[in-house]
């Protein structure tokens, strides 16, 4: 046993020995510079200055979209203030103005930490190291990678002096949101330039660039806080700092004073940025070292007009976002938006333009009704669970289109209930992720576990509008690099979510909306718009969280959601039918207008239905031909899901009967008389037979006075009624009720 441990002990020792000279032999030759031959990249003092920190991108028509920046000026060594130099050499190389590019005793002692963890955990870049991966190189961590970046920083040390790298490494450094160098981040988080940086300030941005996103001051505060707590530590220990500045900077919280005017996170740009680095699994600052050009579907046109309505918005306290969305090839032609949080992962509560997507459409997809369908709007309770209209009041029976264009409540639950929770989720998963925690029938009004982002519930309405077949939303539309050579493009992944029927009556239904419904701001933009409106109130009800609205014509979906995502919530007069609703009415308005119409597809057919059923039982039955037009209301159906009953409503006359009285020198007759009848009234005097009067399309108790009557005589009187119209009933005759005048 001892003789395996000491051999075991003899080759560690070797190995150890072995990797000493190996790593002694790789310090010559690159300190030699015998390695520079082996290395794929050539250093190019030119690349140092980010000339411009945006990537190139195009809109629809390939024209270059312009991105104002608001601060791309690059600061010189000598306006950058020696503490917020102190605050980056001591987070990041506090032996910068001591090695010669490379720190050889950072990479063993980072080694053996890597290899005692098994896994990457700590890196060993010096500020010259960061500067050419930063400038020359990707992110990737790969071997190759390595060896030109340390091959690279000799050439850099032989070329710049240490005061010229340090101004380069602060002009290139990304501080997350679009934002590169120092000038930039100084504008951006606190409206000032680079030379007026405090301590504190500028040892939260040193600290920050370890993981924009990880310490971003705006959506990580208290992160972003500790780690300047950290940095702020460090210039203390290595005698940067005193005790007192230490305990003055440290003390105070993060002071922001975010420059509005600068590129916000909710713009085309930026989305259309993290929507490329995700598609080719890389850093925006990869993508801006590569020479990356990104072609997207941005119109600028309807991308105007939602800034100007965006940035009208005068309600203190509210967010904002639009989505504008082409229906046929998916591609989203604007978005904007007014927060300090990227709202574009952003998951919201729907509220009731979730709906449509839960209950409607399944129950129009299973044939559970039709536009027409009455659905009693009355109290109810399912297991538990009894919700409320928005105005606590029930409506008593009101057809499909007319609950969703009103957007109830009461009805939406119950088609939740007819179709079942189950097949309704089901069904809207082919459109949007639902968590499995969403059982409940809370689902109807919007009640979601996590919520819904807003391109997501906005690329539902695409489908709708779009015949049913769904693209996912997407603002890039092909990426080339720098020699033009493509390396994305957009494949349109069209599928079908629900039928041509389908989106065909909701789209009726929701045309509902803008005509007499919670749209009806929309009503007056003089285009074929379908719409719906949602409004979310707060757990404490002490106002509204989220107001959406949702509108569509046959080629652009635009999506509206103003909310708040501050502890403060909108007042509860904010609601989806008036701010998001006058927003989108903005933008249509000041757009081209879509001139083309809803096409009905021929799995849909209009017929004519009895009025006189449908509001006085509540029935959904076919009119017969012979049908008073003005008794027949017209209705879209799918061809697998037509009424398969007539009205009998004219096939016969209802029994009616006429009661008298005998007044001073007439006779009063009334009867109730049916508005679609016409009435002869009879008199019968021994052998004299005579209409007295006609009543036709009268409606409920009818009075006929008789005033050609002598004293002494018997009189019988009888109303005999027919259909205004050429229907097969027969007509019907009233009993005879007989009077005698006496002297």
């Amino acid at each position: 046993m001892k003789l395996v441990v000491k051999r075991t002990a003899k080759v560690l020792f070797y190995i150890l020995l072995a990797l000493v000279f190996l790593g002694l032999a790789f310090v010559v030759a690159l300190e030699s510079g015998f390695l520079t031959a082996f290395s794929s990249e050539k250093f190019d003092k030119n690349r140092l200055v980010i000339e411009s920190a945006t990537v190139e991108m195009y809109d629809k028509d390939e024209k270059p979209v312009n991105v104002d920046l608001k601060e791309q000026k690059k600061a010189d060594f000598n306006e950058i203030n020696k503490e917020t130099i102190d605050a980056f050499i001591s987070i990041e190389d506090k032996n910068f103005y001591k090695h010669h590019g490379v720190n050889y005793k950072r990479i063993v002692k980072s080694a053996f930490k890597n290899l005692s963890k098994g896994k990457f955990v700590e890196g060993a870049s010096t500020i010259s190291q960061q500067l050419i991966k930063n400038t020359h190189l990707t992110s990737e961590k790969t071997i190759k990678r390595k060896l030109n970046e340390l091959i690279l920083t000799k050439k850099l040390e032989k070329t710049l002096t240490k005061d010229e790298i340090m101004s380069a490494y602060l002009n290139a450094i990304y501080f997350g949101n679009g934002t590169f160098g120092i000038n930039q981040a100084s504008q951006r988080y606190f409206s000032k330039s680079a030379k007026e940086l405090s301590l504190s300030e500028s040892a939260m941005l040193a600290g920050m660039i370890k993981s924009p996103k990880l310490y971003s001051p705006i959506t990580n505060p208290e992160n972003c806080l500790k780690r300047r707590n950290v940095v702020l530590k460090q210039m203390l220990l290595q005698g940067k700092i005193d005790e007192k500045s230490f305990n003055e900077a440290s003390s105070q919280g993060l002071n922001l004073h975010q420059n509005k005017s600068f590129l916000g996170y909710n713009t085309y740009y930026n989305h259309a940025v993290d929507e490329a680095c995700k598609l080719l699994h890389m850093s925006e600052k990869d993508l801006l070292i590569k020479g990356y050009k990104i072609y997207t579907f941005l119109d600028n046109d309807i991308q105007k007009a939602v800034i100007n309505q965006v940035d009208n918005i005068k309600q203190e306290n509210a967010d904002c976002l639009v989505v504008a969305l082409d229906n046929k090839s998916g591609g989203v032609t604007a978005v904007y938006g007014k927060s300090d949080y990227n709202l574009q992962n952003v998951y919201r509560q729907p509220g009731s333009i979730f709906k449509p997507i839960i209950s409607y459409a399944p129950a129009l997809e299973y044939g559970v009704i039709s536009p027409l369908t009455p659905i009693l709007d009355e109290k109810i309770c399912y297991d538990g669970y009894s919700p409320h209209n928005y105005n606590r009041k029930f409506s008593g029976w009101v057809s499909a289109k007319n609950a969703l264009a009103r957007s109830l409540n009461i009805p939406s639950v119950k088609l939740l209930n007819y179709v079942g929770i189950n097949n309704a989720k089901s069904f809207a998963s082919q459109m949007i992720s639902l968590n499995l925690q969403d059982n409940g029938y809370s689902l109807a009004l919007g009640g979601l576990t996590k919520g819904v982002k807003i391109v997501d519930i906005a690329n539902c309405y695409q489908a709708i509008a779009n015949s049913g077949k769904m693209i996912t939303a997407r603002l890039v539309k092909s990426i080339k690099d720098k020699n033009g050579r493509e390396i994305f493009s957009n494949f349109e992944n069209e599928r079908r979510v629900m039928k041509e029927s389908t989106a065909y009556l909701l789209t009726d239904m929701l045309k509902e909306s803008v005509k007499s419904g919670t749209c009806k701001k929309l009503s007056g933009v003089g285009q074929n718009i379908a719409g719906k409106t949602g409004t979310v109130g707060s757990t404490k009800n002490d106002g509204n969280t989220d107001a959406w609205n949702i509108s569509f014509t046959p080629n652009r979906t635009i999506c509206v959601w103003v909310g708040s995502t501050k502890d403060k919530p909108l007042p509860k007069s904010i609601t989806g039918s008036n701010l998001p609703t006058t927003i989108a009415q903005g933008v249509y308005s000041n757009i081209e207008k879509d001139n083309e119409k809803f096409i009905v597809p021929p799995s849909v057919q209009e017929l004519d239905i009895s009025a006189l059923d449908l509001s006085q039982n509540n029935l959904v039955l076919l009119a017969p031909p012979y049908m008073p037009d003005r008794y027949k209301v017209k209705g879209f159906f799918a061809v697998d899901n037509i009424p398969q009953e007539f009205s009998k409503r004219f096939d016969n006359i209802d029994d009616f009967s006429l009661t008298g009285t005998i007044k001073e020198g007439s006779i009063e007759l009334t009867f109730s008389a049916q508005k679609y009848l016409a009435y002869d009234i009879f008199r019968q005097n021994e052998d004299e037979l005579i209409k007295i009067a006609t009543i036709s399309n009268k409606q409920g108790d009818t009075t006929v006075i008789d005033n050609a009557i002598k004293n002494g005589n018997f009189y019988t009187y009888f109303a005999q009624a027919s259909y205004l119209t050429d229907a097969t009933a027969p007509p019907k005759t009233s009993p005879h009720i007989k009077f005698y005048v006496g002297e």
